[in-house]
């Protein structure tokens, strides 16, 4: 849908602000609506919510593909989309979980987690090359026929019989948690834009605010013997605990990684949808490959020692993608640091899985899968938001030094910080393609601006991996050393 922006604001007749604004909406009602999601399995079953959720996503499909204004494609994508694929993510999760166990559930979780990962990572391609060969109608008209199928085989899909009443259903954490993580959600996406991201912080204070109420009315509701929302005292467990932290921090690099190098491949070198998505191939072939190689050689190594490997062979690519940015680089530079991006994506994000599910135990799958996917999509959301602004800041800080070292002591920071926005209107209209290969002042300038920003940008992917490698160190054996 982001690389569909200017296509749709010309066929809906709408604003690049409304635009973004239903693309917001998905993000908020989907990360608010899975810790719901997920319990849901114990009230109706976990088939009849995965299914329930592909019916409703069906129906929005449908909607979006129709659509003949912003209205009609916020009510069928934003909504009703975000609402089925609520449903649907958590229960992809426990369903697997079920129906498989011991190796085969580590090599299922494995393909699972693959296809995420591959997904996002051709999203971008799939979604220009339908809009601007086809329609991005047609994106949606493919995801109908995709909820068809999956209704037409739905017989194949193991029963798990519900393990709670109607009335058990928490009415107030499942108000406390949607709102909480929708204000916050809400704070995170204000930093996309400078206009905004000055409101950012108190909006994720007051959904912090309103997750720790929802995290003590929970404990409260569990200590009179009520069924909780969500099981607080999974938290309490240090690989559930760590497991999602870790998935967490690896979708934020994914996202974040997906977002910049798009940038720089279109805004900077020059490259179209198609030689964009080629460059992230080696992202997507490397986390497909290594997911499925986690999952084999997890009977031989820990989960620990392979999830250790993968945030080690992350970090690897992004140090050596950060020094390759430039205004004369070249596109096969870029390849190693990206293949072993998705290396290490795919040795890790498989196995965090399986250690979240199986250290939750078999009755707490419900609970599991939901708080493991709304961690994931808080790592999506904030991916793209975080290293958008830390692209910003990177920005802003090469200029000046570039600035500076060209015309020194002419100008202040507070002059700097006045005319900033004079500076990257400037820059925005700039012929990069004439300052290449030139060893001009303003190819100077605009080259030291470019590579300060995308290295500071790959630092903060490298700081999420070695944050993760540190919290890894800190899991139980589980596997082989187990």
């Amino acid at each position: 849908m982001n690389v569909a922006i200017t296509t749709l604001v010309k066929d809906l007749n709408t604003t690049v602000g409304t635009i973004q604004v239903i693309i917001a909406v998905y993000a908020l009602t989907m990360a608010s609506l899975m810790l719901i999601g997920g319990k849901l399995q114990d009230v109706i079953g976990k088939k009849r919510t995965f299914l329930i959720g592909a019916g409703i996503y069906g129906i929005g499909t449908t909607i979006a593909a129709l659509s003949i204004n912003s209205l009609m494609l916020l009510v069928g994508w934003s909504i009703l989309e975000g609402i089925g694929a609520a449903l649907m993510t958590p229960a992809t999760a426990s369903i697997i979980s079920g129906t498989y166990h011991g190796k085969d559930r580590t090599f299922a979780l494995a393909i699972w987690s693959a296809m995420a990962g591959v997904a996002a990572a051709i999203g971008p391609l799939f979604g220009g090359f339908l809009t601007t060969f086809f329609s991005w109608r047609l994106g949606f008209g493919l995801e109908l026929i995709i909820i068809l199928a999956i209704l037409a085989y739905s017989g194949h899909i193991k029963y798990f019989k519900p393990i709670m009443e109607r009335s058990d259903i928490d009415v107030m954490g499942a108000i406390l948690s949607s709102s909480g993580i929708i204000v916050l959600v809400a704070g995170v996406l204000l930093l996309n834009s400078f206009k905004t991201w000055t409101y950012a912080p108190y909006l994720m204070i007051t959904g912090i605010l309103i997750l720790t109420v929802f995290y003590f009315f929970e404990k409260r509701r569990i200590s009179r013997g009520k069924i909780p929302l969500f099981d607080i005292n999974l938290l309490k467990n240090r690989d559930f605990t760590l497991g999602t932290s870790t998935r967490l921090l690896m979708n934020l690099a994914l996202a974040g990684t997906v977002f910049v190098m798009p940038i720089f491949l279109q805004a900077v070198i020059g490259a179209d949808a198609f030689t964009t998505g080629l460059i992230l191939m080696p992202l997507t072939v490397g986390l497909l490959i290594f997911s499925l190689v986690a999952s084999k050689i997890s009977g031989r190594l820990s989960h620990r020692t392979i999830i250790a490997m993968g945030f080690l062979v992350a970090l690897l690519g992004a140090v050596l993608l950060r020094s390759q940015f430039t205004l004369n680089a070249q596109l096969i530079d870029l390849v190693p640091g990206m293949f072993c991006l998705g290396v290490g994506l795919g040795l890790s994000i498989p196995l965090t899985a399986d250690v979240i599910l199986t250290s939750s135990g078999d009755e707490k799958q419900a609970d599991a899968s939901g708080f493991m996917s709304t961690a994931a999509n808080l790592g999506s959301s904030m991916g793209t938001a975080v290293i958008g602004v830390i692209l910003i800041l990177g920005a802003i800080s090469g200029m000046y030094a570039a600035i500076d070292t060209t015309y020194p002591n002419e100008i202040t920071k507070q002059q700097y910080k006045e005319n900033i926005n004079t500076y990257f209107d400037k820059l925005k209209t700039t012929n990069l393609e004439q300052l290449r290969g030139q060893t001009s002042t303003a190819s100077t300038i605009v080259n030291t601006t470019i590579s300060t920003a995308m290295q500071w940008a790959m630092d903060a992917v490298s700081l999420f991996m070695l944050l993760g490698l540190i919290l890894t160190m800190f899991m139980r054996p589980f596997g082989k050393e187990g």
